[in-house]
């Protein structure tokens, strides 16, 4: 009887739960990391210095990867995107980078990887490298020129 109880009481939330995301329609990721993709492939990086780097188009659509070189000579500070200025606010130690591993990201004076806007005023620059950047609109101050 007792078995049987516990049983009821696995199956009967599993049920209910399985109901509720049959009747959701198509999965959409939302948040800092959604996207059309679910993951992305590694990029590699080459040296920047005296060229451009790849960047994302002046009117990017909120939620979409772009491919970014992330300019990282004396560190990451800052980047161009959008059509705006970005500057770094924090790591997102609490998120997965959606950037498969291998490749070379790390280069010269790039980091190379993706960005995408998770909101017209939050981008998110996510590399094989590191945990997922979170940028805010900023002009960046370089600790060296």
């Amino acid at each position: 009887m007792t078995y049987t109880r516990h049983i009821a009481a696995f199956l009967l939330p599993a049920a209910l739960l399985l109901t509720a995301c049959g009747e959701s329609g198509p999965e959409q990721v939302t948040g800092p990391l959604s996207g059309s993709e679910a993951t992305l492939p590694a990029r590699d990086a080459g040296d920047l210095e005296g060229g451009d780097g790849v960047r994302g188009p002046e009117k990017a659509e909120q939620g979409t990867w772009y491919p970014h070189d992330f300019f990282s000579h004396c560190g990451l500070h800052g980047t161009e995107f959008a059509g705006r200025s970005w500057v770094l606010r924090t790591l997102r130690t609490d998120l997965e980078s959606p950037v498969e591993g291998g490749g070379e990201a790390e280069g010269q004076n790039v980091l190379a990887g993706y960005i995408q806007l998770e909101s017209p005023d939050v981008a998110v620059f996510v590399s094989s490298e590191l945990p997922p950047v979170e940028l805010r609109p900023g002009k960046p101050t370089f600790a060296c020129k």
